[in-house]
């Protein structure tokens, strides 16, 4: 054995000396790298105090020497006085670009420090205590002493070689094992990971989408009936990693984890892999779009728009809004993409990973922890070779437990049990896996300053957004859903006796809100963009500086109540999640039956979450409504100004108003959005953050007969309604308010026309009708109106007209339908001449309650002129009683009397010598003045005429005008019996005026 170990050790001390000799002179050469990494190394025969170690020397203390393409590379001891360690030593080398293989060879040692070092045997071949295989740089698999898959070999015990190994390996064609960093070699992201060193691979990694150039974290969350998380919370949990930061991990190792370098691929996230098995929900429907709780849309014409669409989108990169009815029980292909239900992702609640899926419904669980009952449920239903691979996590009923906590993970490590079985839950007790603690870096709870659902205040609502809704992350929080901005981290101290509002928390996220009770003990969500109300007086501006305020204790409802502290000056850290992440966990142990470290706290149940989510969400909206104008007119339209305020600390992520309009009115409108259903008004406003105001206003159409057909005024009510679609109203008081609107009717009535139909002349002392006709119109608003025309009548000196005055209602006067009325006048004269006679028709509401706002066209006017006839009395045929006329041949004498006032009843006296008779005309009653013949040459004789009466032989002593007329020239008929003389005389200088008189006569032959 000395001799062989000499043999080999001088061996080795010559490849040493020639690998150190110069190299000759030569073009250099591009190259590429390629990693060997020994994962395991085990003692196959006894190594403790014999074999490789001599009696005395306890166990081995291995290291290995990695020849590749010939150049020796020497890793670190491993633990010493091992049979078996899991080292993840990494060796590389750089070869030749154009190498399409490249040798290696792997030889175990155990070092001595007494005497020298001793070779293991990991060769199957006799003779050879090396382990020799040619790597194809292609596609990084091998061949040779072991064959691709079998990544493990044992010596073979040969009498002439050492004893035996056994040593695990796997190859990159990279810089290192683990390119990304995510804790997955390579090897293993390429071809599948060979748990056992057979000529399996046991955990098909590439079919289950690994990615060597993009980081991975595979889970597998078995879970109790019914307590599985939904497909929403699994999708905001993958987005949320997906959109990790570019530097994700890159500093674990300051805190105890393993640093990561950045993708490969120049991407950012990190591809989360949940494995649920099979399981579906029939609920989700195949072919439903990703993303419409945040695209701006509002994607059923609700009203509602991404997170304020509150029934539909909490988790806004994982919920559907306006989700159609789900389809994934249909037995049909819905999508076109051949395949149905359960064998569409869609309908698939986790990741598809088809025949290599695991994850599994676990019926009898007894766990309340991670204790024993959660391993041996572990035990039972994880598959080993996942163990350096997937982390594990079972969503568990709490329902048999004695004061279960809401979940329990492991403080760096692969385990955690979740009882709250939500996305928040998981992954909160998955960061504690990944080497995060409740204040980040730290296990201080609740503080402001770190906005990560790790922090209690955030643990069950999630992260809110501005706006609505939610977001699962670390910090910084990402302001894109996609990632390509996030906010600052750490943020800058908070020292609770120094605060300053007039300082903003983080000026670089205009997306998301952060959380603090303030110096009024109430929670208050605030955005993380403006600047905070430490001292809750809700009286901002002035902002304060200082302020004192203990900001990271339990609120009004003491929770949550790791949280209670009774400090105002402690100093406040922000911290950086993702940056500190570590994705592998290998390095912090893992036990079969326990946790290895198990984080401090245990996390609030799901009915203390709701507790704190109530909180967070609870507002004070109050809402006022007024009206214009009041009273309003019917036919028009009726504004109502509503008037919303928060008056809480927490923004209100979605507040609808819902008004109650009159049901006699008509809506037509407001100054938001807003839908109509009958007299009820929906109105979504979206977010109203703390101490802000929203006014919009409503229209609403008065009919215009409302108040005709209420016989007078009517009084309407409005009310409106308040409410917070995300949460609950701490004061439901000023939830409500109602107004009350008096409607009355107003109308512009006016008189279109007014015409007087009035004979031309009257003779004096007699009275004529005179008929007025008016026209009367409602132009609106209010229609119908009853109304009223009254009538005004007036002549001039020396006339008159009576009545004085009429009133005539019009009854249900509509706009677009005028009503005539018609009344009828007496006139009559005193005084000869023409006399002017005025009747002015004024139309007005009928009720003093209605009005009519355009006074000026209510009244119109008609003129009319009248000559007034002075009645005389004339003689035909003086002398001759009865008065015979001979059309045919007769020329028939008149004698227009001179009379006093009262002679033959007359009412004036009349001159007739004053008469000019080129003006007289003899003929009928109604045509001597037209058609009548003049005197004969136009003469008219000053003479004492014979006085009419029976016998005719009465002269008296005044003057008369005689007057002869052609018979045939007169417009008299054969059979008249009466005969008229009419003209004009002047009385004075100046003064013209009319006469008429008439006589009996009898027509011969």
């Amino acid at each position: 054995m000395a001799l062989r170990r000499w043999w080999i050790a001088a061996s080795a001390a010559i490849l040493l000396v020639a690998a150190l000799l110069p190299p000759m002179a030569a073009r250099a050469v591009a190259t590429k790298p390629l990693t060997i990494t020994i994962t395991k190394v085990r003692c196959v025969d006894d190594c403790r105090n014999e074999g490789l170690e001599a009696a005395g020397e306890s166990a081995a203390d291995f290291y290995a020497k990695v020849f590749i393409n010939g150049v020796e590379h020497r890793t670190p001891r491993g633990a010493e006085d091992q049979e078996l360690i899991e080292p993840y030593w990494a060796v590389t080398q750089q070869v030749d670009e154009n190498a399409q293989s490249v040798p290696v060879a792997i030889q175990l040692w155990d070092h001595d420090s007494t005497s020298g070092d001793d070779l293991g045997d990991t060769s199957p071949r006799n003779d050879d205590n090396n382990l020799d295989f040619t790597v194809n740089y292609a596609d990084g698999r091998w061949s040779g002493d072991v064959n691709w898959p079998q990544s493990c070999a044992t010596g073979d015990g040969d009498d002439d070689d050492e004893p035996r190994v056994e040593v695990c390996f796997d190859v990159s064609p990279t810089p290192g094992s683990d390119a990304d960093g995510d804790g997955l070699l390579d090897g293993w992201e390429r071809n599948g990971y060979n748990d056992n060193g057979d000529g399996t691979i046991d955990v098909d990694l590439p079919a289950m989408g690994a990615d060597p150039n993009h980081k991975d974290l595979f889970l597998e969350l078995d879970y109790e009936q019914g307590r599985n998380l939904s497909k929403s919370d699994v999708t905001a949990m993958k987005a949320a990693f997906a959109a990790a930061p570019k530097n994700a991990g890159t500093l674990a190792g300051t805190r105890g984890g393993v640093s990561a370098q950045p993708n490969p691929d120049g991407a950012r996230g990190i591809n989360l892999h949940v494995d649920m098995g099979n399981l579906a929900d029939a609920n989700l429907r195949e072919g439903t779009a990703a993303g419409t709780c945040h695209d701006g849309l509002d994607n059923n014409g609700d009203g509602l728009t991404d997170g304020r669409d509150t029934g539909d989108c909490l988790n806004l990169d994982g919920d559907v809004e306006d989700p159609l009815p789900g389809n994934c029980g249909n037995n049909a292909d819905d999508d076109g993409d051949g395949r149905a239900d359960a064998d569409d992702p869609d309908c698939l609640i986790g990741d598809d990973l088809g025949a290599n899926g695991r994850g599994n419904m676990i019926s009898g669980l007894t766990a309340c922890d991670l204790d024993d009952a959660f391993y041996a449920a572990k035990n039972l239903m994880f598959d080993k070779p996942r163990r350096l691979i997937f982390r594990y996590g079972i969503s568990a009923n709490p329902d048999g437990c004695t004061d279960p906590p809401g979940g329990s993970g492991e403080y760096g490590g692969n385990d955690f049990i979740d009882f709250n079985n939500d996305g928040v839950s998981v992954m909160h007790e998955l960061g504690h896996t990944l080497l995060l603690d409740h204040g980040g870096f730290e296990d201080d709870n609740c503080k402001p300053n770190y906005v990560s659902i790790m922090n209690y205040f955030l643990s069950g609502a999630g992260i809110a957004r501005q706006g609505g809704g939610r977001i699962l992350d670390y910090s910084p929080p990402r302001v894109a859903f996609d990632g390509e901005s996030r906010g600052n981290a750490p943020l800058a101290n908070l020292i609770e006796n120094q605060l300053n509002e007039n300082v903003i928390v983080d000026d670089a996220d205009p997306a998301n809100r952060f959380v603090f009770v303030n110096g009024a003990g109430r929670r208050a969500p605030r955005d993380l963009d403006v600047r905070p109300d430490w001292n809750g007086d809700r009286a901002d501006p002035p902002y304060e500086n200082p302020v004192i305020a203990n900001i990271d204790t339990v609120g009004l409802n003491g929770e949550p109540v790791e949280c209670m502290n009774a400090s105002t000056d402690s100093t406040l850290r922000g911290s950086d999640d993702w940056t500190f992440i570590s994705l592998p966990f290998r390095q912090f142990g893992d036990s079969a039956n326990a946790p290895v470290h198990r984080a401090d706290h245990h996390e609030p149940t799901a009915a203390r979450l709701e507790a704190i989510w109530r909180d967070l969400n609870t507002t004070d909206l109050a809402v006022t409504v007024a009206d214009a104008p009041d009273p309003v007119a019917a036919g028009t339209e009726l504004t109502y100004t509503v008037t919303v305020t928060n008056e809480g600390d927490a923004p209100a992520t979605s507040v609808r108003v819902v008004d109650t309009l009159p049901a006699v009115v008509t809506y037509t409108g407001a100054s938001t959005p807003c839908t109509a259903s009958g007299a009820t008004v929906t109105c979504n406003l979206g977010e109203l953050g703390a101490g802000g105001t929203r006014q919009f206003t409503l229209r609403a159409s008065v009919p215009a007969g409302l108040v005709h057909a209420n016989g007078g005024p009517k009084t309407l009510t409005n009310r409106a309604v308040v409410s917070n679609l995300a949460g609950p109203d701490s004061e439901s008081a000023d939830n409500e308010a109602s107004t009350a609107t008096r409607v009355v009717a107003v109308a512009d009535l006016s008189v279109t026309a007014l015409q007087a139909t009035a004979p031309s002349q009257i003779l004096i002392g007699q009275t004529l009708p005179v008929t007025v006709t008016g026209t009367v119109a409602n132009s609106g608003p209010s229609t119908p109106m009853n109304a009223t025309l009254t009538t005004a009548a007036t002549a001039a000196s020396g006339a008159s007209i009576t009545p004085a005055s009429t009133t005539t209602p019009v009854a249900a006067l509509a706009a677009g339908t005028p009503q005539t009325v018609q009344k009828t006048l007496t006139i009559g004269c005193a005084q000869p001449g023409p006399h002017t006679y005025t009747v002015t028709g004024t139309v007005t509401p009928a009720s003093t309650d209605d009005s009519d706002p355009t006074p000026a066209n209510n009244q119109r006017q008609a003129t009319f002129t009248v000559d007034c006839i002075v009645p005389v009395a004339i003689n035909i045929v003086p002398g001759l009683n009865p008065n015979l006329v001979n059309l045919a041949h007769g020329v028939v004498p008149v004698a227009a009397l001179t009379t006093r006032a009262g002679e033959y009843n007359l009412p004036l006296a009349f001159d007739a010598t004053k008469i000019k008779p080129e003006t007289v005309r003899f003929g009928t009653r109604n045509g001597a003045a037209a058609h009548g013949a003049p005197p004969i040459h136009n003469i008219g004789i000053k003479t004492l005429s014979i006085e009419r009466g029976p016998l005719e032989i009465v002269i008296d002593l005044d003057l008369d005008m005689l007057m002869t007329f052609t018979a045939h020239d007169t417009d008299l008929p054969a059979n008249a019996t009466e005969a008229c003389l009419a003209g004009s005389y002047s009385p004075r200088q100046g003064e013209t005026y009319r006469f008429f008189g008439c006589d009996a006569v009898r027509m011969f032959p």
